[in-house]
């Protein structure tokens, strides 16, 4: 960038907030990036000039006028379409974070398979994935199920089983996450999405899932806590993930460009 209005040396603090800008908007439209560095620049510049007048020096000029403009993060959400825009925006756009969602969904499901693994050791397998009053299963059932269980009677053979289908399935599902993150990281970033909205959509999924398997697990313990650990330990994970991405998503809506 070129210093306008006498403005100080190049790489002083308004090169540098420049440069920050430039390299956290480089996933936005071209020409609205292009538009929002000169506009800025031409503001820090003005700024620094009028500072300069009242008797600050070139440097102290400069740190005044990036200070008041604001950071970086409080100028980028400009960048982005509003909600409105949603609907024009191309499905490419959407591959990225659609791959980020499912990675971070299915590594809190693996999650909580090493939450019900623990419940099982501490409370018991019966804790995590016992029947529920009134299931029966056939003899020859029974038979299939203690045959990995010697000396466990019926019910505690498939409570056994189950757990660990509980574990595996969810850890496999985990593991699969931690792949999908991996490909979310290489995937091209496209055009930006509206303000909050990735979050949104995952505090929504996270505090439903929360709000279901919390409910499933309520009605587990009131029959007898057999197998109300394998709904508590989705509840445990989904809750406080609910609550960040809520957070994050309210910050992200609530962010305005500063302006001196």
């Amino acid at each position: 960038m070129s210093a306008e209005n006498g403005a100080g040396a190049d790489d002083g603090p308004i090169d540098a907030y420049l440069d920050e800008l430039f390299a956290a908007t480089h996933d936005g439209d071209p020409a609205a990036v292009r538009r929002l560095l000169a506009e800025t620049e031409a503001h820090l510049r003005e700024s620094a000039a009028r500072l300069r007048g009242q008797g600050l020096d070139a440097l102290d000029a400069e740190r005044e006028a990036v200070r008041r403009f604001g950071p970086v993060g409080t100028v980028t959400p400009v960048l982005r379409p509003s909600l409105r825009d949603v609907a024009r925006l191309p499905l490419r756009a959407l591959v990225r974070p659609l791959v980020g969602l499912a990675a971070v969904g299915a590594i809190a499901v693996g999650l909580s398979g090493a939450l019900s693994e623990l419940f099982g050791r501490v409370w018991g397998a019966g804790f995590v994935s016992g029947d529920l009053p009134g299931v029966a299963y056939t003899a020859a059932r029974c038979a299939v199920l203690q045959a990995p269980y010697p000396g466990l009677d019926c019910a505690q053979a498939a409570a056994a089983h189950h757990w660990g289908e509980i574990v595996e399935y969810r850890v496999a599902l985990g593991v699969l996450g931690l792949v999908l993150l991996l490909v979310w990281r290489v995937l091209p970033r496209d055009t930006a999405l509206p303000a909050g909205l990735v979050p949104s959509l995952a505090a929504a999924a996270f505090l439903l899932a929360a709000a279901g398997t919390g409910l499933l697990a309520l009605n587990a313990a009131v029959q007898g806590w057999q197998g109300t650990g394998a709904w508590l330990s989705a509840a445990v994970v989904a809750l406080p993930l609910g609550a960040v991405f809520a957070l994050t998503a309210l910050r992200a809506m609530r962010m305005k460009p500063a302006r001196a």
